[in-house]
């Protein structure tokens, strides 16, 4: 009795792992042939909205789409097809709500309130596309209320407004990004934490603007933005680890309100046009190892600390 009991469990068990796998699903749009990303995402958010699935995408759509509540999700080209917003500028191109694991792969991305909202603790992935041109006060990615996205070898340009947000609580890592062109901020970072590896700033507005947020700067570079390469507000932290701020009109690193700036791994500030590199506001500002950006500066803090010590 119990080897039949056995038996059956371990049916059961092989049973539902084929089911598992027989719910992955493989679809393909071709725009151009007057077929939808729009519908099939519907169909699959009714027969396998926890996926995985993967939908492989040609031609030149015009859509607004919509990602609620579903996980491993994959949207790809591989031959260059595009997704241009149908809505006059009302609504987000690519809006994920309330999903985990959705990648979105290779396309360009055109206009748009934003062009990709990742909102309601999503998990989103954007890789390999170009996101251009919001309108309005439009941005080209948007991240909010606790999500978190993966962004690489992206570029994320002429927006209205930022070129991206990463708002409450959320997290963005970015690597090998550009952010250019973008008519308000490059970043701007409220509220939440940031992360580039590499990642280039390039002639927007200003260049990352944070108020009580985190940022981490591994290389890249930051350039040729209108007003100040970063601005700090509200308590914010930046850790530039070898990353170069150059050329921009204002101040390279703008602080204020007890906000703290730290210099390692060869990081350079010089070169802005206000006339100070990293510029300490009044309001409570702390820096560390500014004298070694190589800038000019009216940040002040003890030459221990400014300075490396010998080891003795």
């Amino acid at each position: 009795m119990r080897h039949r009991a056995r038996f059956f469990a371990l049916f059961l068990l092989v049973g539902i792992g084929a089911a598992g796998l027989a719910q992955a699903a493989d679809k393909t749009v071709d725009c151009d042939k007057k077929e939808s990303i729009r519908r099939t995402l519907k169909q699959l958010a009714v027969s396998n909205p926890k996926g995985p699935n993967t939908v492989s995408v040609s031609g030149s759509c015009r859509e607004n789409l919509v990602i609620q509540s579903m996980d491993r999700l994959t949207l790809i080209t591989r031959k260059g097809a595009s997704i241009t917003d149908n809505s006059g500028g009302n609504l987000a191109v690519v809006d994920i709500e309330d999903s985990h694991s959705v990648t979105l792969q290779g396309f360009t991305i055109n206009g748009g309130g934003t062009g990709v909202s990742c909102g309601t603790a999503s998990v989103c992935y954007l890789t390999g596309n170009t996101i251009q041109g919001a309108v309005g006060v439009g941005v080209g990615v948007g991240v909010g209320s606790g999500s978190r996205a993966f962004l690489g070898s992206n570029v994320i340009q002429n927006s209205a407004g930022p070129g991206s947000t990463v708002e409450d609580g959320s997290q963005m890592f970015s690597g090998n990004d550009v952010f250019q062109g973008n008519a308000g901020q490059g970043v701007v970072v409220y509220g939440a934490y940031f992360v580039a590896s590499n990642s280039s700033f390039l002639n927007n507005g200003v260049g990352i603007h944070a108020v009580a947020s985190t940022l981490r700067l591994h290389g890249g570079t930051i350039s040729g933005s209108i007003g100040n390469g970063t601005t700090m507000l509200a308590g914010s932290t930046a850790v530039l680890d070898g990353a170069a701020v150059t050329g921009n009109g204002g101040d390279g690193i703008h602080l204020e309100d007890a906000s703290f700036a730290g210099f390692i791994g060869g990081a350079t500030v010089t070169g802005n046009l206000s006339g100070l590199d990293v510029d300490c506001a009044p309001q409570f500002t702390i820096t560390h190892f500014v004298a070694r950006t190589g800038g000019i500066t009216n940040c002040v803090e003890p030459v221990s600390a400014s300075q490396l010590k010998a080891v003795e």
